[in-house]
């Protein structure tokens, strides 16, 4: 008789304790005064935000997630980004062949010796003395992880396989949006 009746207060019990998950928030990162988000601004990378992976360290650059989005700017033709503790330069892959068309970019300590970067308006662009680039603003995206290479072609001309043509873009916005 005793379980009969406190069986239901039981199971009743249980039930309401469950709790329901709560939302998780992600703290976007704050522009900083003289630097700037960079961004793709086309489909599929649309919104997508220069960093490294993991975020503020040495290595390859890509295009991903607003929450890791580093901030940059470009100071005497380097494209510095700003990890708090330090600075990282984007450096450019100097090829052998000079006809190749996509080079690797990435992330290090050191500045980068292989061409000169800007601002063509909002848009980021490399130039090289020794590549005749038909558009300096052109940039590729390729593979699942959003990895960042130069296109020394045309833009939206003989694409590789994986990759995407993209241009970049300074934002100023106080937050990456999406």
């Amino acid at each position: 008789m005793l379980l009969e009746l406190v069986l239901p207060v039981f199971l009743a019990l249980t039930s309401s304790a469950q709790t329901t998950p709560s939302p998780t928030t992600t703290t976007l990162p704050t522009l900083q005064s003289g630097w700037y988000f960079i961004r793709a601004v086309e489909t599929p990378a649309y919104h997508s935000y220069l960093q490294t992976i993991p975020s503020a360290t040495p290595g390859p650059a890509y295009l991903s997630s607003n929450t890791n989005a580093g901030q940059f700017n470009i100071v005497s033709g380097q494209l510095v980004y700003n990890t708090g503790a330090s600075q990282l330069y984007m450096n450019v892959e100097d090829p052998v062949d000079k006809t190749q068309r996509t080079l690797q970019t990435w992330f290090n300590k050191t500045q980068n010796q292989y061409g000169t970067f800007g601002f063509q308006g909002d848009a980021v662009t490399w130039s090289v003395s020794d590549i005749a680039r038909p558009n300096v603003a052109a940039w590729y995206v390729c593979g699942d992880q959003g990895q960042l290479y130069i296109n020394t072609g045309a833009y939206g001309y003989q694409t590789p396989a994986g990759c995407y043509d993209e241009t970049i873009h300074s934002y100023g916005g106080s937050t990456p949006t999406v």
